[in-house]
């Protein structure tokens, strides 16, 4: 059975008349009478009654004809489905952030800037670390990131949309709670609570490299795997850390944040998908984040 010719039967059982319904098709009536007939046999019995003008469905007829009218609608919403997931204003798209990204500013603005947009597109969100990210999309279990300095990569394409600051975390007891800002030469003997690489290598070496250049050693009493953990150990007087300025968007009561005067790093955060294969969603989110 073919689709056309369950169109061809809706045709001729509205109009009751082959010739009629040939002229609305556009199909000359003697192929018309031949695709019924195979419609027909391929069921295995009759679906009209042959009148002097024109023809009249039998009981079989009107209950296929319930059952075409409904194939008929549902294959014109498939079209239109696959239209819209070409287009990318339907589908699913599977998105991974850092969670300090997410709680104020260009990120949730440009998320709910694109679920007004494309309220037809099912958005799911995985907050994990920068490398977690790379992996998973490289893998194919995301089809977009939201990483902080994302490598270079040819297989990757990577769109800067903001940079942030790094601060430095200190107990609210410290001797430089009370202080603005410091120098790295203010911290030299201080412990510090880092963040182990594989979290985020680019930054990792972006910090070491800060470091080196300004001859300065810190400290490391622990190596975390996010700044949750980091500022949980600040807070009991372990250590200091340096942060995402973000971080201060809920700021731990027990935490002071001061500025860095003389550590160029940032954090770029980037819009990150592979070069090949990427969904039409992606596009049309890379657009509402850029917006913001």
């Amino acid at each position: 059975m073919e689709f056309r010719q369950v169109i061809y039967f809706i045709a001729i059982a509205e109009a009751e008349h082959f010739g009629k319904a040939s002229k609305r098709l556009r199909i000359a009536q003697p192929a018309l009478s031949r695709q019924v007939k195979l419609l027909e046999a391929e069921i295995g019995t009759p679906l009209f009654e042959r009148l002097p003008r024109g023809v009249r469905l039998n009981d079989a007829g009107r209950v296929f004809l319930t059952h075409a009218r409904r194939l008929r609608a549902e294959m014109q919403q498939s079209l239109e489905a696959a239209r819209a997931a070409a287009t990318g204003t339907s589908g699913h798209l599977r998105l991974g952030f850092i969670e300090v990204a997410g709680w104020h500013g260009l990120v949730p603005n440009g998320i709910r800037r694109f679920r007004d947009q494309f309220p037809g597109v099912r958005l799911s969100l995985s907050a994990m670390p920068t490398g977690a990210q790379l992996n998973a999309l490289r893998q194919g279990e995301i089809d977009a990131a939201l990483v902080y300095n994302p490598p270079e990569d040819e297989d990757l394409v990577s769109t800067e949309l903001e940079s942030h600051s790094v601060m430095l975390a200190v107990p609210h007891d410290s001797p430089l709670a009370g202080r603005d800002s410091v120098r790295l030469a203010d911290l030299s003997r201080l412990n510090f609570v880092g963040f182990q690489r594989r979290v985020s290598p680019t930054y990792h070496d972006d910090l070491t490299a800060a470091f080196h250049g300004a001859h300065f050693a810190p400290n490391f009493v622990a190596e975390m795997t996010n700044e949750t953990d980091m500022l949980a150990l600040v807070s009991t007087g372990a250590g200091v850390a340096l942060v995402n300025s973000c971080q201060r968007w809920r700021q731990p009561p027990s935490v002071r944040f001061l500025d860095v005067t003389d550590l160029p790093v940032r954090l770029r955060l980037s819009f990150v998908h592979l070069r090949t294969n990427a969904p039409p969603t992606v596009a049309h989110l890379a657009s509402a984040l850029r917006a913001q």
